[in-house]
């Protein structure tokens, strides 16, 4: 006589999908893109806000601390591509 429990639950996906998605959130052997990167927080009034991460173009914390390398990038472009639109619509 079996006791409670002793069926395992059916998956509800298919076993390929469940072995690939156990191995993406567990596996030891994929390297954390920001791994390197510190964020230097620091408890002073004079430099909160500032970033710690030395991505932003502002100096002030704007949250691409956690893009990757590709997104980062993209976002400077579209940061400077703004600023040069900006310039011109302003200095003239």
């Amino acid at each position: 006589m079996a006791g409670k429990g002793s069926r395992p639950r059916p998956y509800s996906v298919d076993l390929n999908t469940f072995d690939n998605n156990w191995d993406t959130i567990f596996s030891k052997n994929t390297v954390d893109a920001h791994q390197d990167m510190q964020v230097a927080v620091d408890n002073s009034k004079k430099k909160f806000g500032s970033c710690g991460c030395g991505r932003s173009p502002t100096g002030n914390c704007c949250g691409w601390h956690g893009l990757s390398q590709e997104d980062y990038l993209a976002k400077l472009g579209e940061y400077n591509a703004q600023q040069n639109t900006q310039d011109t619509t302003h200095g003239s």
